[in-house]
């Protein structure tokens, strides 16, 4: 999904409403700004607690694959 938006006089931009509504970014979601190979990228922030939540789920599927230890660079 592709759209245009032009940058207001404060820097500002508006995301549009069907790709909030696709991504259900409500007000008061907090978003990270990378630069990569000359591209702005906006990545929706993760509060300390989902992340937890995800690391915990991670683990329970490791567990259920293997009991076996697995280096770290195995994983990613």
């Amino acid at each position: 999904m592709d759209s245009a938006v032009t940058i207001d006089m404060k820097g500002r931009i508006l995301i549009p409403k069907e790709i909030r509504k696709k991504l259900n970014l409500k007000p008061g979601v907090k978003l990270i700004i990378k630069i990569e190979n000359g591209r702005l990228v906006l990545l929706i922030s993760t509060s300390l607690e989902d992340f937890q939540s995800e690391i915990k789920s991670f683990q329970q599927k490791l567990k259920e694959l293997t009991t076996d230890p697995i280096p770290t660079e195995k994983l990613f």
